[in-house]
């Protein structure tokens, strides 16, 4: 029988080696980022919600990770549309 925790282990693994199958294909594009940035999305709040047990933390504990959760996805969107302006931005000289 497989509990709750194995079955969100084998999800992480699928949605890992979906990822990795998607940067294979050498396609880079809007709809690859957006596909990467969602996929990012769901493994953070799998790993927040279910592995790190924060339901009983207290709420800015929570909301401070799921924030987390939402920013990095965001910023590889960011990335890809205004990748340029970043590197201008963080670059000295």
């Amino acid at each position: 029988m497989i509990g709750k925790a194995e079955r969100t282990w084998l999800t992480l693994v699928a949605l890992t080696l979906a990822g990795a199958l998607l940067a294979e294909t050498g396609h880079a594009g809007w709809p690859l980022s957006l596909v990467v940035a969602g996929l990012i999305a769901v493994k953070g709040r799998l790993v927040i919600d279910r592995y790190m047990a924060i339901t009983p933390a207290h709420p800015r504990i929570r909301r401070i990770l799921h924030g987390f959760v939402t920013l990095v996805p965001l910023m590889v969107i960011f990335s890809h549309g205004w990748g340029d302006v970043l590197r201008r931005l963080t670059t000295l000289g």
